[in-house]
């Protein structure tokens, strides 16, 4: 396999997992503290679509037809966007964030094509990994530092790293976390185990210095979905146990260093996304759109329009009945119900090692049922479930990953 295609696939893998920083580009108005200017992102931009383009030619080159299962993903997710970028209120960004998802969808296609081929998943590997440590201890460095100063006043103390919010930061860890254990189960070589095994410790810690509530559930979710699929079910019981326990805790008892407003804002904003999807229910307001109805349907006691509150509903699945309607909603559950069958085809076969192809579903699970605290449901879409999800089958096509050295 030529090593410009493994050079592309391992910087694009490695790149995607800030697109928070694409924030400076978005029309949105501007909130939070956010790393890259227009110009910064832009580079990051480039990147992906450069790193994708590699990719395109490569598959264009060996005539790949694309797998049914990621072809019936690709068209749900990527198709439903289209459409309701096309009826919504601001069709110029919905269409640049469904070029982006074609860009995502190359990336997808390529790395389950070519996860058999040698060298291509152990540099990804390698390179995801690597970056996960100095992000993670750059985060925990921040946030004893206390700097920037904007960043850590924000998120009153919590770390966040190269993030807008701690939130995002958690989403970032969660995937990593579970990534890395995965990877530090199947790995033979003895230096990519090392680099696995401390990207997950370093990314633990710093996903206990967010102090992200969704986070902490979300781990306990993924943990609870892992030991499960791994037979170890006396543990996962004791893990839904710590679940429940510390739900009720954190129902209950207010967390330090969380705005206390926000505890309020959240259910006003649930609502606010509920009212979009009850007003648009076939094909919703559109990608990158839901800010602009909502100072329309602003509910009383509502964040206040173009604050951070207002952007998107803080519910991974509010927000894509409200951006993309009911269609969405079917759209989301078509891919996530392909992506499970697929898996659970070739994890079957003889010989297959799942441990890392289920991690990573764990990392996953994890994200989804922190969404329904948070996160934006067309941008995780676009950055987080077509990148991962292949990484998961590739883990499973593959028999494992990554290769022997």
């Amino acid at each position: 396999m030529p090593a410009h295609l493994t050079f592309a696939l391992a910087a694009f893998f490695a790149a995607v997992q800030f697109y928070t920083s694409l924030a400076a580009l978005s029309p949105t108005p501007p909130v939070g503290y956010v790393f890259l200017n227009r110009a910064g992102a832009a580079v990051l931009v480039a990147i992906l679509i450069l790193a994708a383009l590699v990719a395109l030619v490569e598959l264009v080159r060996w005539h790949v037809v694309v797998p049914q299962d990621s072809r019936t993903i690709l068209i749900a997710w990527v198709g439903t966007a289209l459409v309701a970028s096309l009826f919504g209120f601001d069709p110029r960004s919905g269409l640049e964030v469904v070029a982006l998802m074609c860009v995502a969808a190359i990336f997808h296609v390529a790395l389950v094509s070519f996860c058999r081929e040698a060298p291509v998943a152990r540099p990804l590997l390698t390179a995801y990994l690597g970056s996960a440590i100095f992000v993670s201890i750059a985060g925990l460095g921040m946030l004893a530092a206390h700097r920037p100063a904007a960043l850590y006043a924000l998120n009153h103390g919590r770390a966040a790293s190269f993030f807008v919010t701690a939130n995002q930061f958690a989403t970032y860890l969660l995937l990593v976390v579970f990534t890395a254990v995965g990877v530090g189960l199947v790995a033979r070589d003895r230096i990519l185990r090392g680099i696995a095994w401390a990207a997950a410790g370093s990314a633990a810690l710093a996903l206990l210095a967010t102090l992200s509530r969704s986070g902490w559930i979300g781990a306990a979710a993924g943990a609870i979905f892992l030991l499960m699929v791994l037979r170890q079910r006396r543990a996962a019981l004791l893990a839904a146990a710590a679940l429940v326990t510390a739900a009720i805790l954190f129902a209950a008892i207010p967390v330090a260093r969380h705005d206390p407003a926000d505890t309020f804002n959240r259910v006003a904003s649930l609502g606010a996304g509920a009212r979009a999807a009850l007003l648009f229910p076939l094909t919703g307001v559109g990608p990158m759109a839901y800010w602009r109805v909502y100072p329309s349907i602003r509910p009383p006691g509502g964040a206040e329009p173009g604050s951070f509150g207002a952007l998107h509903p803080h519910d991974v699945y509010l927000s894509l009945a409200g951006e993309t309607g009911l269609l969405g909603l079917v759209a989301l559950a078509l891919g996530w119900v392909t992506f499970a069958r697929a898996l659970a085809r070739s994890t079957r076969r003889p010989g297959a090692d799942p441990r890392l192809a289920f991690a990573i579903c764990a990392g996953l699970v994890a994200t989804l049922f922190q969404g329904i605290f948070d996160t934006v449901g067309i941008v995780q879409m676009t950055f987080v479930w077509i990148p991962y999800t292949a990484l998961a089958l590739a883990a499973s096509d593959a028999g494992g990953l990554p290769e022997p050295s």
